[in-house]
């Protein structure tokens, strides 16, 4: 098992979800859908997929993970996320063949897509979105709140792990627990 498998799993894990053996796409389909679209999906998307492509509590509850029959290529990235209200895209780069772990575009759905960075590695960017979708629905219970800058709470002086950021929202969690 591929560390990104392993971090993936661990991290559906740590928010009482464990991943069931049904969560998984085959390495068949993902050979098929690669050579479909004459592509080599890098290792952080294809091992997600391997662990994590049919599991729809989170991958489907706010932004849509692309089932493989709707991958595509648009410029160089590979299309695999659909924002909630159809608006937006997300693509990994297809630019180097070699990076197992390479940037996140985010496309504003338009005729050409206007693509802009929005990850630097395609691991933080799912790390980051199964917390967001844990909030966003995949988590039974869920609340939402703006923090002022000035907070004298710390995080990590409380047990919380960063998970990253994209655009403006943070990503926190601890056993069982998302913010």
């Amino acid at each position: 098992m591929s560390s990104f498998t392993q971090h993936y799993r661990s991290l559906f894990d740590l928010l009482g979800y464990p991943l069931a053996t049904r969560s998984a796409v085959s390495k068949q389909r993902i050979a098929d859908a690669e050579a479909r679209l004459h592509i080599t999906a890098p290792a952080a998307l294809r091992d997600y997929y391997l662990v994590a492509g049919n599991e729809r509590r989170f991958n489907q509850c706010f932004n849509r993970l692309l089932a493989l029959e709707r991958w595509s290529v648009d410029r160089k990235r590979l299309l695999f996320m659909e924002e909630n209200q159809a608006m937006l895209w997300w693509g990994v780069s297809l630019r180097n063949p070699s990076s197992q772990d390479p940037n996140i575009s985010q496309g504003i759905n338009d005729d050409p897509i206007r693509w802009h960075s929005e990850a630097r590695r395609c691991s933080a960017f799912l790390q980051f979105m199964i917390h967001y979708h844990a909030v966003n629905g995949g988590l039974p219970y869920s609340g939402r709140a703006n923090v002022p800058d000035d907070t004298e709470y710390r995080l990590d002086e409380h047990g919380w792990k960063s998970y990253g950021r994209v655009g403006s929202v943070s990503a926190y969690s601890r056993p069982r627990q998302v913010i």
